[in-house]
């Protein structure tokens, strides 16, 4: 969690400044290690929910289909950073991410903000003694207002800093 969440704000951080090879390597190196995290939080996850429950859907409670559903969209969204954010990257190096084309700035956005998703759910939902039980209404309430509270301020936060961004590469040297 740290890993992935550490390079997303150094990538944040340095918006302005050119993708270079290393950037590239950096996110290559990082994605191999979340990718291996993956398998094992996939195999001990399964291991742990045959223990528990042998698979008998009944007893599968709410925080366990959302746990499964959010490293099921974790798990895609790694895809997606192997599939769009990576050769995207490298097509762009020595251009800053900020300056990329409004479409690819916004999915490169939204990719971020999914990680950040997913990684803050699953520390809540590990961490929090009051969702150990909750039920399908406090669940299918919390976890969609906090995607789209993410969602909302990550683009909105990305759209200011790029207008200040844009407009400041813009202005004539004094």
């Amino acid at each position: 969690m740290g890993t992935a969440l550490y390079f997303d704000y150094r990538s944040f951080q340095s918006l302005s400044d050119p993708i270079g090879k290393v950037d590239i390597e950096d996110l290559e190196r990082i994605h191999v290690w979340i990718t291996a995290a993956f398998v094992g939080l996939w195999i001990t996850g399964i291991t742990l929910i045959y223990i528990r429950t042998g698979f008998q859907l009944e007893a599968f409670s709410p925080k366990l289909w959302t746990k499964i559903s959010i490293m099921v969209l974790m798990t895609l969204n790694s895809f997606m950073v192997g599939a769009f954010i990576r050769p995207m990257m490298r097509n762009n190096m020595m251009r800053p991410m900020i300056s990329l084309p409004p479409m690819q700035f916004a999915v490169a956005t939204q990719v971020a903000v999914v990680s950040l998703f997913c990684w803050s759910s699953g520390l809540l939902l590990g961490s929090s003694a009051a969702l150990k039980t909750a039920p399908w209404d406090v669940l299918l309430v919390i976890f969609p207002i906090w995607f789209a509270v993410l969602t909302i301020g990550g683009h909105l936060t990305i759209v200011f800093v790029r207008r200040r961004a844009l407009g400041h590469f813009a202005a004539p040297a004094e």
